[in-house]
């Protein structure tokens, strides 16, 4: 019992790193919430159809092992193995190791170490899918688009000349209340809009 609760313990200092070295940022735009993070990440594509939660699980620098027994990123699902594969962070380029088990990326086997580019698609044995997210690598890539190129969110007004549905777009930093067993959210080019 002793060890169960020390375990417990361990967990939560960890999360609590975890969550203070992923600095999110908050941005209210009218009827929907952005939230967007500054580190390399994969996020969640599916725990499951019951699943309401959005899973951002941050790479940070070194080594993130995933699979279904003792990793730093559980896995469940047909075709995942105990250590399934790792993830190497090293300042910045992102390198996934299948390990010699079930991995794709962009619905491509991958059998060898492979680099991760923003936005490729992930697969972990037959289900565990996931979209990798690397914010600095999408804002090198956005700066080299031609100037016209970049689609700009308006809001028109109303036929009527009324605007009745003022967008607004606040950013806020602040400190969020995670559950203990909660590994942050995330999505497309580094961000997440929930509606």
């Amino acid at each position: 019992m002793d060890r169960m609760r020390r375990n417990k313990v361990e967990h939560e200092r960890q999360t609590h790193q975890v969550l203070q070295n992923t600095p999110l940022d908050l941005i209210e735009t009218g009827k929907s919430l952005k939230v967007q993070a500054e580190r390399p990440h994969l996020v969640s594509l599916g725990s499951g159809r019951l699943s309401t939660a959005i899973t951002l699980l941050p790479l940070l620098e070194g080594r993130t092992t995933l699979g279904s027994d003792r990793t730093d990123i559980p896995l469940q699902g047909p075709g995942i193995a105990a250590q399934h594969c790792y993830i190497e962070n090293q300042a910045g380029n992102i390198t996934l190791y299948p390990c010699g088990n079930q991995c794709s990326v962009d619905g491509l086997p991958v059998t060898k170490p492979y680099r991760l580019t923003q936005g490729c698609m992930l697969c972990f044995g037959q289900s565990a899918f996931f979209r990798f997210n690397h914010p600095e690598e999408a804002q090198r890539m956005k700066s080299m688009l031609p100037a016209g190129s970049l689609r700009v969110n308006t809001v028109k007004p109303l036929p009527s000349g009324k605007n009745t549905n003022k967008q607004t777009n606040k950013t806020h930093k602040f400190p969020i209340k995670f559950r203990s067993s909660t590994v942050l959210s995330c999505s497309c080019s580094s961000e997440i809009t929930v509606v």
